[in-house]
C-alpha cells in the first residue's frame, strides 16, 4: 500500500508542475506574446491559428496529458489511504479522480495529435479551416470543462474525507473545499472554472507532501512492527 501512497505523492507533484506551467502560460505568454488579452479572444480563430504549436499551447497540451494520467494514481493512492474510513468514499475520490483526469487527458489529446488532424484537414479543405478550428475550440472548451468540475469534486471528496476521518488535518480540509468553488462556477459560466489555476497547485503540493508523509509513515511503521 505504501508504494501506492508513494506513487500518488510523485503525481501530485507533476500536477503541481503542470498547474505551474498553465499559470504562466495563461498569466505571462498567451496575453503578452501571443495576445489574448481577454477570455473572448478564445473566439477569435484567426488568433487560435497563429497560436497553434506555440510554446504556450504545446507545453499545456503535454501538461494536460500527464495530469490525465497522474490523475488516476492520484485517486488510487488516496483510496488507500482513506478506504479503511470509508470504503464508499474512498471508491468516490477515484471515481471523481477518473472524470477530471480523463477530461485532462482529452483535453492534451486535443491540443497535440487533435491540432495535427486539424492542420491536415485544413492543408485538404482550406474552405473550411475556419469551421474545423471552431470545432475542435468547442471540444476542447466542453472537455476542459469537464476537467475543471471533476478536480474540483474531487478536491471536495478529498476535503470531506479528511475533515471526518482526521487523517489529514483540518485547514488542509478547509482550503479543499475551497478548490470545489471553481467547478461550481463553471457549470454556470466555463471562464470562472479556470480560477483553480489560482488555488490549485498550492493545494495540489500540499496533498503531494501529505501523501508522501503518510508512505513514509507507513514504512516506519512497518519496520518497528518487523524489529519488535
Amino acid at each position: 500500500m505504501k508504494n501506492t501512497i508513494k506513487a500518488a505523492s510523485v503525481a501530485a507533484f507533476l500536477i503541481t508542475l503542470a498547474f505551474l506551467i498553465h499559470n504562466f502560460n495563461a498569466s505571462y505568454y498567451e496575453p503578452v506574446v501571443l495576445g489574448f488579452e481577454k477570455p473572448t479572444d478564445y473566439a477569435d480563430m484567426a488568433k487560435i491559428a497563429n497560436a497553434n504549436w506555440s510554446f504556450a499551447f504545446t507545453s499545456s497540451g503535454i501538461a494536460h496529458i500527464v495530469t490525465g494520467f497522474a490523475m488516476i494514481f492520484l485517486g488510487l493512492g488516496l483510496m488507500a489511504v482513506f478506504r479503511n474510513f470509508s470504503v464508499a468514499a474512498a471508491r468516490l475520490i477515484v471515481v471523481s479522480a477518473f472524470i477530471s483526469g480523463l477530461g485532462f487527458l482529452l483535453t492534451g489529446i486535443s491540443d497535440i495529435p487533435g491540432t495535427y488532424y486539424g492542420d491536415i484537414l485544413s492543408q485538404q479543405n482550406p474552405d473550411y479551416s475556419v469551421n474545423i478550428l471552431l470545432m475542435k475550440s468547442m471540444f476542447r472548451g466542453a472537455i476542459n470543462t469537464m476537467a475543471i468540475v471533476g478536480l474540483s469534486w474531487f478536491a471536495g471528496q478529498v476535503a470531506w474525507c479528511s475533515w471526518k476521518s482526521g487523517l489529514f488535518n483540518k485547514w488542509f480540509a478547509a482550503y479543499g473545499y475551497l478548490n470545489v468553488l471553481p467547478g461550481l462556477g463553471a457549470l454556470v459560466i466555463p471562464f470562472i472554472g479556470f480560477a483553480y489555476l489560482r488555488i490549485a497547485p498550492l493545494w495540489m503540493l500540499w496533498l503531494g507532501i501529505l501523501l508522501w508523509k503518510q508512505s513514509t509513515a507507513d514504512k516506519s511503521a512497518a519496520a518497528s512492527s518487523v524489529a519488535s
